[in-house]
């Protein structure tokens, strides 16, 4: 584990704010990362961007950008924060970029069986960085405000308890998961949700001194919603929502410029959707139920944003801190019995069994992947709000122990922050075993990892306060 990095110690100032996005839609035909199988992009439904906020009192500066991608790696995220020092002097562990976890956006990393394209995560890169540096080029005088929601209608933990015996084996023949992600719809075998669910709404609203909105930062913890064609380039209900938002609040800004920015970044949601597995299925034409939920986040953001008192003056801070945090690599015998199911040879890149598939992610980490790896936790203050950090996919659980513990009222969670490293499962989830605690590149992590995570985030925000 390393120390903390500089980051900058609260102070109080007169605020100022700005906001830009960048658009980081791609050639079609690019690869679209989030499923087991590879697809191939042939529409785009709605443009990806970056949004991006810049905060500075004088004595602390800021910066939080949401990226419309399924998960990007420490190794981008790193190059675009390089790039924001060298041209503005903010510091990286000042900038909290995060991506969303859009299901239809290009991979920018390996997932499952889509590769990245280098051009286009090289790319990725600079827009990121450029969001970043129009923010902050745009500072003006501004007051901020923040509380929180709660919109319990769209939220389900999808893991569950099932009857003995009908859990199918997972992909590496075993029959020891005692939960199953995303049973049969009103399956009568479901006993009961493995866990709880997070229905808080965080709102931080920014305008200037003269009333006119500058960004809106909604945070919810959603997996994603879906219901896309097949072959459509889309940010999911996290675009939609910037959408829903200006239309609810009455704001045409087009021609305005800087426009108004609206920003929905993602809270613990590992095993969190938005499907109610209790329920009979319900046909919906596409992109329909992403409108829907899109529009009822939308709505309570708007409600809770017309409450919000705001100041001029507030506090900023920033900690980062890095861990080092042990790999669930496959042993020999793991990777004999995945050449077995392959056929010898070296692995494809268009399985569509499952058994295979995860194969192919036994070959790929027993080839690769280190002991170890490095990555960030990281913590900002704005007054008596504090936002924390998981560089991936969190259990909704951390994000309410966080919550309970945190100095701050409130506390925001972000995930897929700063780095991908799959999904982080509590200790107890492990035992239970599941889809998100599958050994490939979307599950490695130690079994300890999330302790040690939620120990790093409560150190951060306790020297903050």
């Amino acid at each position: 584990m390393a120390g903390l990095a500089a980051g900058a110690a609260p102070g109080a100032g007169k605020l100022r704010a700005g906001a830009a996005t960048a658009n980081i839609t791609p050639l079609l035909g690019c690869s679209l990362a989030g499923l087991f199988e590879d697809r191939i992009a042939t529409e785009v439904h709605d443009e990806l961007h970056v949004r991006a906020l810049a905060l500075d009192n004088g004595q602390t500066q800021i910066a939080i950008a949401m990226v419309d991608s399924c998960m990007v790696p420490r190794s981008i995220f790193d190059a675009a924060k390089a790039i924001v020092r060298e041209q503005t002097n903010l510091p990286a562990s000042n900038i909290l970029l995060a991506a969303t976890h859009t299901h239809t956006a290009p991979p920018a990393t390996h997932v499952m069986q889509s590769l990245p394209d280098p051009k286009y995560t090289e790319w990725l890169t600079r827009r990121i960085a450029d969001a970043v540096r129009l923010a902050v080029s745009r500072l003006q005088p501004a007051r901020i405000g923040w509380a929180v929601g709660h919109e319990e209608s769209l939220v389900f933990n999808r893991r569950y308890f099932m009857k003995p015996g009908t859990i199918p084996p997972d992909p590496f023949g075993r029959t020891t998961d005692q939960v199953k992600m995303n049973p049969p719809l009103a399956s009568p075998n479901i006993i009961k949700a493995a866990g709880p669910t997070d229905p808080a709404v965080g709102v931080i609203a920014i305008e200037s001194v003269d009333g006119r909105p500058i960004a809106l930062l909604g945070n919810y913890a959603l997996h994603y919603v879906g219901g896309t064609l097949p072959g459509h380039i889309s940010a999911d209900y996290f675009g939609v929502w910037a959408n829903s938002i200006k239309r609810l609040a009455g704001i045409n800004d087009a021609g305005a410029f800087p426009a108004f920015v609206p920003m929905l970044s993602n809270g613990c949601a590992g095993d969190i959707n938005g499907v109610n597995w209790l329920r009979a299925p319900v046909k919906s034409a596409p992109y329909a139920l992403m409108q829907q939920y899109a529009d009822t986040l939308a709505t309570e953001c708007v409600r809770v944003w017309r409450g919000i008192e705001y100041r001029e003056s507030v506090e900023l801070g920033a900690a980062m801190e890095e861990l080092e945090l042990g790999v669930r690599l496959p042993t020999a015998e793991d990777v004999a019995a995945a050449r077995q199911v392959l056929g010898g040879g070296p692995p494809g890149n268009h399985y569509k069994d499952l058994s295979q598939i995860y194969a192919r992610e036994t070959l790929i980490m027993a080839e690769t992947f280190p002991k170890t790896v490095k990555t960030f936790v990281q913590a900002l203050r704005i007054g008596s709000l504090a936002i924390a950090t998981f560089p991936g996919e969190a259990f909704v659980e951390l994000g309410l122990e966080i919550k309970a513990k945190s100095p701050f009222r409130p506390t925001v969670l972000i995930e897929l922050a700063n780095d991908c490293r799959g999904y982080i499962p509590t200790v107890e989830a492990h035992a239970l075993g599941g889809y998100e605690t599958w050994r490939a590149k979307t599950s490695y992590l130690e079994r300890q990892a999330a302790p040690a995570l939620v120990a790093s985030a409560l150190r951060q925000l306790n020297k903050l306060a």
